[in-house]
């Protein structure tokens, strides 16, 4: 009995217990049912029990009636990296956010081959637009894998189709991006490839005639063939583009980026050598400009040094010019004062001659008064005092030469006085003839004139 009443009443606590949680789990369901809360940034396409299908882009909470519910965020995004960035970013997922996928290969003019990381992001329309695109692909996975992926891939070719690699790396990045968020979002340009002829720079001149010498013409046509991609025009001149799928449903493409475009190992050997050389060229090309400017230091250095040999030759010139110049003046200066001194000289002379003139005529003046004294004194006596004194000057000549007349010391003759008498004698008569013989000579008359 007491078994009997302790199982009663476990299954009484048990009915008593297991019904609010049974009622609980039922409201739960049923809510979960027929409401469903719809995230900020979301689009949900709701599907009832009745046949209903709906959008819903409000925040809230909104009804389903036990149908489906796909949200779809507004804005989706489409990330392509290497695999190796892939394999290390373990966060990436494939749901409504977007979708992070292995890096497009994609080729360029010439037949490069490359892999490009890429970003791009797009905005889902509103509204009926929006109810089309959730009944064409269902759900967002499908929407990025069969309309988003392959448009990104085929606008990333045919944007490697508009240039080459060579062009890519020389500084066509930015157009690269550009062209490839404009075809994205206007449409794919149609191109057509064409073959070009051109001559390809110097003719090359033949040279294997040995006897037709260093003259034998040019060898070949020098044109070259070039195959270049050019978009294909309309009658107006606007390029004929491809309109992309997703833009007819209303998808707006918000921004697209090519974040990096890796090449083939060949390439980037190749590269590597571009480098190699780019570097050397301009190593070489400094130092071109180096052996220039060098070049141009020795040119300044010497019209430096020839200037300065030009100023001190000028210099030197200037200075004796003016030396010569000053030489010049001074020999001026000196001639003008010996001309001066010349006149002065001259002048002077000129007196000195008047003078002298004045003084002859003068001396003569005297003199002809003097002689003509003289003259009328002669004329007066005869000139007796000047023959007077020259007779007294012949005798007095005469009488020292008697006196000083040798006189023997032993005379022979007479006897006493009658000698020295005799010799007397003759003294004076000497003395008497030779006195006779000057007054004859002087033709002195001594008579008085009246």
């Amino acid at each position: 009995m007491e078994i009997s009443n302790g199982a009663s009443a476990k299954l009484s606590i048990a009915k008593y217990v297991g019904v609010p949680v049974l009622l609980t789990a039922i409201g739960f369901v049923t809510f979960n049912g027929v409401f469903f809360y719809n995230e900020a940034g979301f689009a949900t396409h709701v599907r009832t029990i009745f046949g209903e299908e709906k959008v819903v882009d409000d925040v809230g909470y909104a009804t389903k009636w036990f149908g489906r519910a796909t949200a779809w965020k507004k804005a989706l995004s489409v990330q392509s990296v290497l695999t190796e960035a892939l394999a290390i970013d373990d966060s990436s997922d494939n749901d409504s956010l977007g979708a992070t996928i292995e890096a497009f290969p994609i080729v360029f003019l010439g037949n490069v081959d490359a892999k490009v990381e890429s970003s791009a992001r797009f905005r889902l329309p509103a509204g009926e637009q929006f109810l089309k695109i959730a009944q064409e692909y269902r759900n967002p996975e499908n929407f990025i894998k069969t309309a988003l992926v392959p448009a990104i891939k085929e606008t990333l070719q045919a944007t490697a189709s508009l240039m080459s690699a060579d062009d890519f790396y020389a500084g066509a990045r930015s157009e690269f991006a550009a062209e490839f968020e404009n075809q994205l979002n206007d449409g794919l340009y149609l191109i057509k490839r064409k073959e070009v002829r051109g001559p390809r720079g110097h003719q090359p001149s033949q040279t294997a005639i040995l006897q037709a010498g260093t003259e034998q013409g040019s060898f070949g046509d020098n044109n070259a063939s070039q195959f270049v991609t050019e978009k294909v025009m309309d009658n107006k001149g606007i390029p004929v583009r491809k309109q992309q799928q997703f833009r007819k449903y209303g998808v707006e493409v918000v921004e697209a980026r090519i974040t990096n475009v890796d090449p083939n190992p060949q390439y980037k050997q190749r590269m590597v050598k571009v480098q190699q050389a780019l570097a050397e060229l301009a190593v070489a090309r400094q130092n071109r400009l180096k052996e220039e400017e060098e070049k141009l230091l020795v040119t300044a250095r010497g019209e430096k040094e020839v200037e300065a040999r030009r100023q001190e030759t000028l210099r030197d010139q200037i200075e004796r010019t003016t030396q010569a110049e000053t030489e010049k003046q001074l020999a001026r200066i000196n001639a003008e004062r010996e001309k001066g001194r010349a006149e002065i000289e001259k002048q002077t002379a000129e007196l000195l001659r008047d003078k002298a003139a004045i003084t002859a005529d003068a001396t003569k003046i005297t003199a002809d008064a003097e002689a003509y004294a003289r003259k009328a004194v002669i004329e007066a006596d005869g000139a007796l005092q000047p023959k007077l004194d020259a007779l007294i000057s012949i005798n007095k000549v005469w009488a020292e030469a008697a006196a000083q007349a040798p006189v023997p010391g032993v005379m022979m003759g007479g006897s006493g006085t009658g000698t020295s008498a005799s010799r007397q004698d003759e003294i004076g008569q000497l003395m008497g003839i030779l006195a006779t013989k000057a007054a004859r000579d002087l033709s002195l008359d001594m008579k008085v004139k009246e």
